[in-house]
């Protein structure tokens, strides 16, 4: 019986010791998130431990705060931006990062890149990836995966509108936002309408900013039909120039 008693005496000690070291060992990882060009604050930007099940997002003053231990690696990131990444070195306490993200040209072209999917199709799974943690989405959830002209995203309005972290309710809104403004420059390039109007230059310019299409519209439209659509409107607007 005592030497039951000296086990868990030893045992309890153990455990208490080892609580108190890993307690020390967690670090506070802190600091701002700025767009690398105009140094303002990216709202919301992700931060995701990637050893662990902890996320956090920055606030609109671009300031963030999020628990790790050493050797934990912690990714920043932002729509449409190149992310960051850091790896923590520091035993316990605080420890200030300050992160400036690039803007990222990954968003490709018109061309087909491959014989199932095009290129829009392509980075908008890569967004969905590099954000699913964020976002609360079943895995099969893209629209129009058998046709050519890209996916498009679906949210649950449960999903979306019931939780209550104002931030991640806000990330999730912007996402969807983005997604509409990505398929809308994947079929309304400037390119393609150029070569569909015959126009160029400030005409070309002058003629899209005043003829954008809506994105439900867009996406119920054929080739054809945006072909047409395109045609119909700048022959409107030659009429209209002197």
């Amino acid at each position: 019986m005592k030497k039951l008693f000296l086990l868990f005496i030893t045992l309890f000690t153990l455990a208490i010791t080892f609580g108190t070291q890993q307690a020390k060992a967690q670090v506070t990882v802190r600091g701002q998130i700025l767009d690398a060009g105009n140094r303002k604050p990216l709202y919301p930007a992700t931060i995701r431990n990637k050893n662990r099940k902890l996320t956090a997002f920055a606030d609109k003053g671009g300031f963030y705060r999020i628990n790790a231990y050493p050797a934990d690696t912690l990714v920043f990131s932002f729509l449409g931006y190149e992310a960051d990444t850091l790896v923590v070195k520091t035993m316990g306490g605080n420890f200030v990062y300050d992160v400036s993200l690039s803007k990222s040209e990954r968003f490709l072209t018109t061309v087909e890149v491959s014989s199932k999917y095009n290129a829009y199709q392509l980075d908008s799974m890569a967004r969905r990836e590099e954000f699913s943690t964020f976002l609360d989405l079943p895995k099969q959830q893209l629209a129009e995966t058998n046709t050519h002209t890209g996916f498009g995203l679906v949210f649950s309005p449960f999903t979306r509108y019931s939780r209550k972290e104002k931030d991640k309710r806000k990330f999730q809104e912007y996402f969807a936002k983005n997604e509409e403004s990505e398929y809308i420059g994947f079929r309304y390039s400037r390119d393609y309408v150029g070569k569909v109007s015959g126009l160029s230059g400030d005409s070309l310019t002058t003629f899209m900013s005043s003829n954008m299409p809506k994105y439900a519209d867009l996406r119920a439209m054929s080739n054809e039909d945006l072909v047409f659509w395109i045609s119909e409107r700048a022959l409107k607007f030659r009429g209209k120039k002197p």
